[in-house]
This record gives structure tokens, sequence and C-alpha cells, in this order.
């Protein structure tokens, strides 16, 4: 197949990989394509920003094609200084066609490189408006001019990386919202039916009757919910 085909091949692999919403094979079927596409030794997504989808105290998130570029991109992260996050603290791609020569700018990184046999590097930030949340890095072992198709694609893939990652985000946002408000019905619910128990048993009013609800929760430490679920499910009295 010709290069436009196994892009528009590996284009549509990634569509259906973000409809079944499966960030992890997405991110790897991308660092994948472009090591195929551009003819590359590897390539990583770097992702920074803990409201996508990294685990809760974990600063960054690392997918790479291979272990040796992962530590390359811990490297970086380490040191707080890389192409990677230039790109990301510009809003625009640090192409390097010969590492070694920021090894000033760049010591732990450029030494990484040197160690794994990495000699050139595009980085490419993943944005939304005005945030920069990760990068696309694409490799190479040999020293590289990276072409613009080269580039274009990058970019491409970054685009399509970062818009995933942003409604997945928001996805999982409107979810957790969504589950907030069924479970502050939920317990409304309850708290209602244990004041209709209490208020027909002591033949009192339903607000009297949330008022020794409550009254019971603040002796016992322990939530108006609970008490009100006692009531209905375990017939507690009070």
């Amino acid at each position: 197949m010709s290069d436009s085909e196994l892009l528009v091949t590996a284009l549509a692999k990634l569509a259906r990989l973000m409809a079944a919403d499966d960030t992890a094979a997405v991110l790897q079927h991308v660092i994948d394509s472009a090591t195929d596409l551009l003819d590359l030794t590897g390539a990583t997504v770097l992702r920074v920003w803990d409201g996508l989808e990294l685990p809760e105290g974990q600063p960054a998130a690392i997918t790479a094609s291979t272990s040796p570029l992962a530590e390359l991109e811990r490297s970086q992260l380490d040191a707080a200084r890389g192409p990677a996050l230039e790109a990301m603290r510009h809003g625009e791609p640090a192409i390097v066609t010969e590492i070694g020569k920021y090894l000033d700018v760049w010591p732990e990184y450029a030494s990484a490189a040197e160690q794994h046999g990495i000699s050139s590097v595009a980085s490419t930030p993943l944005r939304h408006g005005d945030l920069s949340f990760g990068a696309l890095c694409i490799y190479s072992a040999e020293r590289r001019d990276w072409a613009a198709p080269d580039l274009s694609v990058g970019e491409l893939l970054a685009q399509l990386i970062a818009g995933h990652l942003v409604t997945v985000d928001r996805l999982r946002e409107k979810q957790q919202l969504a589950d907030q408000l069924q479970h502050a019905l939920d317990a409304r619910i309850v708290i209602e039916q244990a004041k209709g128990v209490i208020a027909n048993a002591r033949n009192i009013a339903p607000d009297a009757a949330y008022k020794l609800i409550r009254a019971h929760a603040r002796r016992n430490r322990i939530s108006v919910q609970a008490v009100a679920t006692g009531i209905v499910e375990l017939r507690l009295r009070i």
C-alpha cells in the first residue's frame, strides 16, 4: 500500500478504537502507527495533566513503543527539562535533528538519548485551547532532518490524541455529576420514607419526625441518611 493508504487505514482503526472508549488502545495504536508510517525507531505519548485519566497521585503517564524510550521520557520528567516539556511550554513542536548538540541545555535527557542510541526527536504538544497537557514524541536512532510530511503526520496524530483525551475527560466529569445527583436523589427518597415511618409510629408531623431523625444522627455521630436507611431497611425505631 502507498503511504496515503497506510495513513487512511491507520486513521480508520483509530476512529474505531476511539468509539470503543479504550484510551490505552488508542494511545498504543497511535505510537505504533507513527512508528510504521514514518519509519521511526519508536514513539511516545507523555501526559502531565492529572485530569486526563491519570492514576490518583501520579503526576504523569507515559505510553512508549519500547522500554528505553519510556526511560528517556522519564529522564526529562525527572529533570523537568527536555523537548517534550519545551513543546508543552511554548505550545508548538520542538524539532531536534541532533539531540547530542543539546547536552548543555538538556544534559540528563541528552545523556539518556545517547545511552539508548537515539539521535533525533520531534515533540508535538497535546493541546486544548491554550492548555498543553502532554506531547507526542517521535524518535529516530539515525540523525534525521525532519521533513514537513513527517511533522504533519505527527501534528495530526497529536491533535487526534488531544481531542480524544479531552472528550473522555468531559464524559467522565458528566458521569460523576450524574452519579452525585443520583446519590442525592436516593438519599432524599430514603429520608422521606423514614420520616413517614416515624411520623406514623409516633403519630406526629413529618417535620417533627425529621427532627427526631436528625437528633438521633447527631447523638450517634452518623449521617441522617444512615439513620434513615436503618429505619427503612432495618426497622430501627427512635
